[in-house]
């Protein structure tokens, strides 16, 4: 039996596999349409007879038709509102609360530790909003939570909202681990002090003046790890809790002045003390119990800073799959350094990079009316053209998670606005669905099936129009590659160079513009290539210099790599 590429296949009885669709299909009698569970098998007929499957040709079947009864979560509960494994799925908006512990066990307090990594600055950092685990007794009288953040019908905060991210004072503080062990206190710090002058000592519970307190060389201080997935986010898992502040009203006024300190890592976490003993029943002055604010500062793991994962670091990710002989196929989507593994091959099937060309094109408004800013924003990408004239590569830059932030959702295929999720979607690793960084950026790669520029306009102008996705496309530069080292492979490098060099995103200095003629000069060869708008052109010095030296080889002012 010859091997199937990519079939297709139906799954009766009720038969549950990993990254299943629906699919309507008609039987022959009575012509009712039944739904059925539709898997990607990479295998032969013959092992699968004891599945009891039946092989639908993909020109009949098709792959989109299977996604108008919309993904549903195979471990979500009737109810909808909890899921046996949340986080595991990049579609999957549950959140996941309750698994911490005060007291660990030495396996978990170890398991913890690794995940959380050293106790090291740079990691991303986050907000939680602890909401009173009674402010919706009356729905109608929610005052510390926005309604558009509020679902009535699942009775709690709406799932991937912006930061700070809200969920109930319980949840959170169940959430948290201890990992190593506190500091002793010194007798001064116990309040012997008390019995001499105590004109010196200072406002802190602790007698840390300047918000840090001296660590015992030979002891790991104490901290505390939020263990879960926050707020329905699959990329937030695991964070350490630096500090938790309440917002205060003046007495006077009774308008918000500030954030007040109730419990800081450095202070009250290095000897250990529970932060739900600081937060718990604490009133703020002058402010009623229900329209408090507390707010919890938490820091992801070192690596964050870096990449997706701690093993694969770079923010730039690569989309494969779609060919011109196969523009249906699924994408698979790789990030980091596991890019140039997977593009490892023998030189003589490395694709060569023939010619790029700079595009630029104002995003449709949906049909309302453009803004000044709308008519002076332009976005820019390089199309990339291989020998082998399979596909295209779209190569562009933006705001750090604006992919998975957004449930993938790319122009550059046609299943963006598909009402189930695009498959983009289901394709991206659940650690890359995060809220997006609009200070940091991601560089992200997509193959197309289009054999060269000219194909490529089909798309362009088959989504032209202000109901659409392009506004008044331009093709500003288009040149042959002349780089001597143009495969894949290369480019892959170069990018991952580029990106690990410099992580943000600036409106003026550092965007889709100025990345494109970087990008687009460093490959042709040219030195004149400016960024498309003169606007852009102001601030602009070519970086193209950024994409030849690895940046693990640069010391940055604070001596990090």
């Amino acid at each position: 039996m010859s091997k199937l590429a990519r079939p297709l296949f139906v799954l009766r009885d009720g038969l549950l596999v990993d990254s299943t669709r629906r699919l309507k299909v008609q039987k022959d009698e009575g012509g009712k349409e039944e739904e059925r569970f539709v898997v990607e098998v990479d295998t032969d007929h013959e092992e699968l007879e004891d599945l009891d499957v039946e092989c639908i040709p993909e020109d009949s079947a098709g792959r989109d038709a299977g996604k108008s009864a919309g993904w549903k979560c195979p471990g979500l509960s009737a109810d909808g509102k909890t899921c046996t494994s949340p986080g595991t799925d990049p579609r999957c908006s549950q959140s996941l609360y309750g698994d911490g512990e005060a007291s660990p066990s030495p396996k978990l307090e170890g398991k913890t530790r690794k995940l959380a990594g050293p106790d090291e600055d740079g990691g991303l950092v986050y907000h939680a909003l602890l909401l009173p685990d009674d402010y919706d007794e009356d729905p109608s009288k929610i005052l510390v939570l926005s309604p558009r953040d509020y679902d009535a019908s699942a009775g709690g905060p709406k799932a991937r909202r912006k930061s700070p991210f809200p969920l109930k004072s319980a949840e959170f503080f169940s959430s948290l681990t201890l990992i190593g062990r506190p500091e002793a206190k010194t007798e001064e710090e116990a309040g012997y002090d008390e019995l001499w002058d105590t004109s010196g000592r200072t406002s802190s519970d602790h007698g840390a003046s300047s918000g840090t307190s001296a660590k015992s060389d030979n002891t790991e201080g104490a901290r505390w790890v939020f263990r879960g997935v926050l707020n329905g986010w699959p990329g937030l898992v695991v964070m350490e809790l630096r500090s938790i502040e309440i917002q205060e009203r003046s007495k006077i006024s009774g308008r918000t002045t500030g954030w007040k300190q109730l419990w800081a890592v450095d202070n009250e976490g290095s000897y250990g003390v529970d932060p739900s003993k600081c937060v718990l029943g604490k009133k703020s002055r002058g402010m009623k119990g229900d329209k408090r604010r507390i707010r919890a500062e938490l820091r992801a793991p070192e690596w964050t800073a870096r990449g997706w994962s701690a093993e694969s670091p770079g923010f730039l990710f690569w989309v494969t799959g779609p060919s011109v002989s196969e523009p249906t196929a699924p994408p698979v989507v790789t990030y980091g350094t596991d890019i140039q593994s997977i593009f490892k091959c023998p030189e003589e099937e490395d694709p060569q990079c023939d010619r790029v060309t700079m595009i630029c094109h104002r995003y449709a408004t949906g049909g309302k009316s453009e803004t000044a800013k709308d008519k002076l924003t332009y976005h820019s990408l390089a199309l990339l053209e291989w020998d082998h004239a399979q596909y295209c590569t779209v190569v562009e830059i933006g705001w750090l998670n604006g992919i998975g932030g957004y449930k993938g959702k790319a122009n550059w295929y046609d299943d963006k606005d598909d009402p189930s999720g695009s498959a983009l979607y289901g394709a991206l690793p659940p650690e890359m669905v995060l809220p997006w960084k609009s200070t940091m950026s991601e560089i992200r790669c997509y193959d197309v099936p289009f054999r060269n520029l000219d194909h490529f306009k089909t798309h362009i102008n088959k989504y032209l129009g202000k109901t659409s996705r392009f506004l008044d496309p331009r093709y500003t530069f288009s040149h042959e590659v002349r780089l001597t080292y143009r495969s894949r492979r290369n480019i892959a490098t170069y990018l991952l160079n580029y990106i690990r060099r410099d992580r943000t995103y600036s409106e003026m200095k550092r965007n889709c513009q100025t990345f494109t003629a970087d990008l687009c000069a460093f490959l042709a060869g040219k030195k004149d290539v400016q960024p498309f708008h003169p606007v852009n052109q102001l601030q602009y010095v070519n970086q193209k210099h950024k994409f030849l030296y690895e940046s693990g080889k640069y010391v940055t002012k604070k001596g990090k790599k």
